[in-house]
């Protein structure tokens, strides 16, 4: 997609054949780090477009700015005192959501569901906390996962470590055998202003943005997260970080970091589309 500022947004997407006659939500997901938009349809089994299909809902997984594509976010005024984070979330509420709604809003009729993994997870907070209702896009709900307290070691993985941390291979039986065999495919290079982020800046600001989060959230911390804690003391922790937001936090037993190439795929995603359409509910409620 060609933006009006010159730049370029990539990403794959899966869109009902005919245009929505009732409210139904836009997801639009982000990818963590050292993926892309393939991160969300990795294989025939672990495909969001799969389930998207079922529900008959528009999916539209984006390659964040630094990945996939050609488009960047603008650097930073000389005077500005923005992470990377921040100016990459402010890019996607005020140049790429609005982007997207225009082409293909009419295919939800309603509002856009921010679904974001990992550091996807932290450019979608920051994108929802900064949203105004005058961006151009209706929002109306943000599902994250793998993202907790941010206290842990985050570094950029060879394969043959990634497997281990993202996936716990070969030590536990979490997901299919096969997604070894994607690994390699999947590992995309990292910006390091992300990693510099994740690990040195975001604890310092990050309440910032979830205390301003006001559409309804949905977490998940999967039980075997190599990357964060996942005790019910983080759990309850991280629910608290967002005291504006009617929010729905959950263990996901027996899954990895990577919920999306797990066992647990299909019964984490149809639980993000279960929670989207409930966020439409209460935002045609609302207007």
């Amino acid at each position: 997609m060609h933006l009006e500022n010159g730049g370029i947004l990539t990403g794959r997407f899966t869109l009902p054949t005919e245009q929505a006659s009732t409210p139904i939500p836009l997801l639009v997901c982000l990818h963590g780090g050292s993926y892309d938009s393939e991160y969300f349809d990795a294989s025939e089994s672990l495909s969001i477009s799969r389930i998207s299909k079922q529900f008959r809902a528009p999916v539209i997984a984006i390659d964040r700015p630094g990945y996939g594509g050609i488009h960047h976010v603008p650097p930073a005024t000389p005077d500005s005192d923005l992470t990377y984070a921040q100016q990459q979330g402010k890019y996607i509420n005020g140049v790429l959501l609005p982007a997207i709604w225009r082409e293909y809003g009419e295919r939800s009729n309603s509002a856009i569901v921010l679904l974001a993994h990992s550091i996807g997870a932290m450019m979608a907070t920051i994108t929802a906390g900064c949203y105004t209702r005058t961006e151009g896009y209706p929002l109306a709900g943000l599902i994250t996962s793998g993202l907790i307290e941010p206290d842990a070691e985050f570094v950029l993985f060879d394969p043959a470590i990634k497997d281990r941390s993202m996936l716990q291979l070969p030590g536990m039986d979490l997901v299919s055998p096969d997604v070894a065999e994607l690994t390699a495919g999947l590992n995309k290079p990292t910006p390091i202003g992300e990693l510099i982020d994740i690990n040195k800046t975001w604890l310092g600001y990050w309440h910032e943005y979830s205390h301003a989060v006001r559409v309804p959230l949905m977490y998940g911390t999967s039980e075997f997260d190599e990357l964060w804690k996942s005790t019910t003391e983080a759990l309850e922790k991280y629910r608290q970080a967002f005291p504006s937001s009617n929010g729905e936090f959950n263990a996901v037993k027996n899954a990895p970091h990577c919920i999306e190439l797990s066992y647990q795929c299909d019964l984490w995603l149809r639980k993000c589309f279960d929670f989207a359409f409930r966020c439409i509910v209460q935002y045609e409620g609302r207007r």
